[in-house]
């Protein structure tokens, strides 16, 4: 195996990866290093307070990095193969996922990174609501600052082991439509007297987000600066709604997991 990949040191922060560390020239060289990737996986959505049920989408990325000595630099934009199919009790429809994460790190040594990144994701939804002619337009969209810490563990020919934690504060867009006004009107008037739930809001409400995301990552040189990456990724956030008067706090996880093809310049 050629030398500049015998110590792979990746590099795995959030949905960024740095791939320009695991592969190339050594850590201390600020000879600028680029590198590319794209790859396929999926996300999957776990907002109990809106939907019924877990849904997940199909997704492809794509990444850019840069690294000049033990500082490294990436952006990965990551999107929905296609629009998935929602069905709800009282929904059907599709959906689809978009995300963006911007991240620079700096390698204290060998082993470990410390990082700051910038992040915006959305799901949009188009609901038809059954045996009627009214259709729900939702999104949520989370976009902010992240800060954590990497660890990495080179296993020789079986690659690099990387862990990551971090810290997420967010802020939050959600938006809740229909298309009929009158609708909405007498659903108001069903529910007087009852208690506002989250899942009763309508409009655009805005709020904050925090929480920490966590991942396991593995790479595998297969080439003189050719690698594959499998990265398994969970976002767990706490959300801080006010909307008429109230507090409102719902969670939600988005579980991510990709393989990836990286190749160093």
């Amino acid at each position: 195996m050629n030398s500049t990949v015998a110590k792979p040191a990746l590099v795995m922060l959030l949905g960024c990866s740095l791939p320009v560390s695991a592969l190339g020239e050594d850590g201390n060289s600020w000879s600028p290093q680029w590198s590319v990737g794209l790859g396929v996986g999926q996300t999957e959505l776990e907002f109990p307070e809106k939907l019924d049920a877990d849904t997940t989408f199909g997704s492809y990325h794509a990444l850019v990095g840069l690294r000049l000595g033990r500082f490294s630099t990436g952006l990965t934009y990551g999107d929905a193969l296609t629009r998935e199919t929602i069905s709800e009790e009282d929904e059907l429809g599709e959906g689809e996922r978009r995300d963006i994460d911007l991240t620079a790190g700096w390698d204290l040594n060998d082993a470990w990174t410390l990082f700051i990144g910038y992040k915006d994701g959305k799901t949009d939804l188009d609901l038809q609501v059954r045996d009627t002619d009214i259709t729900l337009r939702e999104s949520y969209q989370e976009e902010g600052l992240y800060a954590g810490v990497a660890y990495r563990h080179t296993l020789g020919r079986a690659g690099t082991l990387s862990l990551s934690l971090a810290y997420i504060d967010l802020d939050t867009d959600l938006r809740f439509s229909s298309d009929s006004a009158s609708d909405d009107e007498d659903e108001e008037d069903d529910d007087e007297g009852e208690s506002l739930e989250f899942d009763d809001l309508e409009g655009r409400v805005s709020g904050d987000a925090t929480g920490y995301s966590a991942a396991l990552g593995w790479i595998l040189p297969v080439g003189d600066r050719t690698a594959v990456r499998v990265q398994y990724k969970i976002n767990q956030y706490d959300l801080e709604v006010r909307a008429e008067g109230r507090r409102f706090k719902p969670e939600q996880r988005l579980n991510f997991f990709d393989l990836t093809l990286i190749h160093v310049f």
